[in-house]
């Protein structure tokens, strides 16, 4: 009896336990989850679009389960405590996101693939990329703006001897290096802030989170200015600063979401000298427009590197727009005046350039295109969409017809334009942006074979 009693007991504390996430949720409410894309809470009954018609959501159970994993009462506490065991003890991370290194180091996972050289692209994808980047250098040479393209490195290609010893680093060229190469053939004005960081005898990158930290972003900021001739205030090396432990990664976060790691952030004296236009929540904002005290007007295509990057450069421009799209849009640079157009990418997004074409208006081929000939079957996967006065003409190139260093050019009522190219689903496209045209006008695709 005493046994049987004992055996009730234990069962009872072990159910209690198992019931302390579900319960607490009852008393709490649902924890935030450190993953932005945990479910939301399920509906049973399901609305159809037109709104006349109800049925039951067949997957609830499934949903409601997956909304339990991610929003659990204790949730940010049990992974927290789960990550410091095994950080401390195994020395692996706990998230699918985050690698755990040495020396307390962690790194993206999402840049492993560059760091191993497991995840190249195709002589094709370099090649859209370049072809991406030219024409917009030319669309801005042809309406007398400058262009420059800016690489943020990895934190691994920087610092990777923090590193877990079982990931080998490729001796190969990865992306950032070809695409270097390239850029450079064809005259593009770009700044690799892989060699300007690796000149530096220091850290500018922190330690828990995968961007650079303020002096680093100072440190980019030179770079970018020297590169267009703008006028800057001169802060790294320079400028007095106070250090302040107050910062919190983005991969700590990951990894310990209810207990966030403090790690050192450098703060320059004196503010800097812009104003934000209307309302701004933060740096990571998808739109920001800033007014500064200098003469030129600034379009700036960033990621989330641009977002401590961003002060050091709206300062220098008397107007700014900063976005996080990824397709860079006419209608942003006309709304803003840009003389300068800057676009930056952090070395794991390079291949996004073969893949998010830009709309920005076409620049007609003086004469027809030499050495060119019709692609089979592309003019046939045509479609067009007109907004605005602008039409767009996309379309897709069959296998077979084109080469790795095909340019493809559009023939409109004879004019001729050369056509962004970019991969969509593992198929090669086109598109163009030109002013509307009459319908029934003649539609020819040709490539340089």
């Amino acid at each position: 009896m005493k046994d049987g009693k004992k055996y009730t007991f234990y069962f009872v504390i072990f159910l209690a336990v198992l019931l302390v996430p579900f319960a607490g949720m009852l008393i709490t409410g649902p924890s935030k989850s450190e993953n932005s894309s945990a479910a939301r809470l399920p509906a049973p009954v399901m609305v159809s679009e037109d709104e006349n018609k109800t049925t039951l959501n067949k997957d609830y159970l499934k949903q409601l389960g997956e909304y339990f994993e991610g929003h659990c009462a204790l949730r940010q506490e049990m992974v927290t405590g789960y990550s410091l065991v095994t950080a401390k003890v195994f020395r692996t991370s706990s998230s699918k996101s985050v690698i755990y290194g040495k020396n307390g180091w962690m790194f993206y996972t999402d840049t492993l693939g560059d760091y191993t050289g497991t995840e190249v692209m195709s002589e094709r994808e370099l090649n859209d990329c370049v072809r991406t980047l030219k024409l917009i250098d030319s669309y801005c040479k042809a309406n007398g703006s400058e262009f420059v393209f800016v690489i943020a490195a990895n934190k691994n290609s920087l610092y990777g001897e923090n590193m877990p010893y079982y990931y080998a680093k490729t001796t190969k060229p990865g992306n950032r290096v070809r695409l270097v190469e390239r850029l450079k053939e064809e005259g593009i004005r770009y700044v690799d802030l892989y060699d300007v960081f690796a000149a530096e005898n220091k850290v500018l990158y922190h330690k828990t989170d995968s961007h650079w930290n303020n002096e680093g972003a100072a440190l980019a900021a030179r770079a970018i200015h020297e590169a267009t001739g703008q006028m800057y205030v001169e802060r790294y090396n320079k400028a007095p600063y106070k250090v302040q432990k107050d910062f919190k990664g983005d991969l700590a976060a990951m990894m310990y979401p209810s207990s966030v790691p403090l790690e050192e952030e450098i703060y320059y004296d004196g503010g800097f000298g812009f104003d934000y236009e209307g309302k701004v929540e933060s740096n990571f904002d998808n739109k920001i427009m800033t007014l500064g005290a200098l003469g030129n007007n600034l379009m700036m295509y960033r990621d989330s590197f641009g977002s401590s990057l961003l002060p050091f450069m709206a300062e220098s421009y008397k107007n700014a727009l900063f976005s996080r799209s990824l397709t860079v849009q006419v209608r942003d640079i006309r709304s803003i005046k840009a003389n300068v157009l800057i676009i930056e990418k952090a070395e794991r997004f390079l291949p996004q350039l073969s893949a998010n074409p830009p709309k920005l208006p076409a620049t007609e081929i003086e004469g027809d295109p030499v050495g060119v000939k019709e692609l089979e079957g592309a003019a046939d996967s045509i479609r067009t969409s007109s907004v605005n006065g602008f039409t767009t003409i996309t379309g897709t190139l069959k296998e077979g017809t084109y080469s790795d260093n095909t340019r493809i050019y559009v023939s409109i009522g004879g004019h001729w334009y050369e056509a962004y190219p970019f991969r969509d689903n593992g198929k090669e496209c086109f598109q163009l942006y030109v002013e509307d045209f009459a319908e029934g006008t003649e539609i020819k695709v040709a490539g340089d074979l």
